[in-house]
């Protein structure tokens, strides 16, 4: 049976831990420096934050660093609130070497 999803319905498949740390991001494809944001919840394969950098779109790449934490995400969405954007990311596998 198929349900729609509707706009603004729970799609999280993980448990989210509510944190409020500082996040190191980058833009993978952008020679611009990194820049910081706030966590606002983190999970096994995803976190979302809060940061300053308007033009981040679904679907690009960043890396990022947290507690100790580093690797490569993808923008799932984001949305702009009060002058600041709220970010979405899914965090990729590491590569095997």
């Amino acid at each position: 049976m198929h349900t729609k999803q509707f706009r603004g319905a729970e799609r999280r498949t993980e448990p989210r831990v509510l944190v409020t740390e500082e996040v190191r991001l980058r833009q993978s494809s952008a020679l611009a420096g990194s820049f910081l944001g706030r966590l606002m919840d983190t999970a096994a394969h995803g976190f979302r934050a809060r940061h300053n950098c308007l033009t981040l779109t679904s679907g690009q790449l960043v890396d990022f660093a947290y507690r100790g934490r580093q690797g490569l995400a993808c923008t799932v969405w984001t949305r702009i609130v009060d002058g600041e954007a709220e970010t979405g990311f899914r965090i990729l596998p590491e590569p095997d070497t």
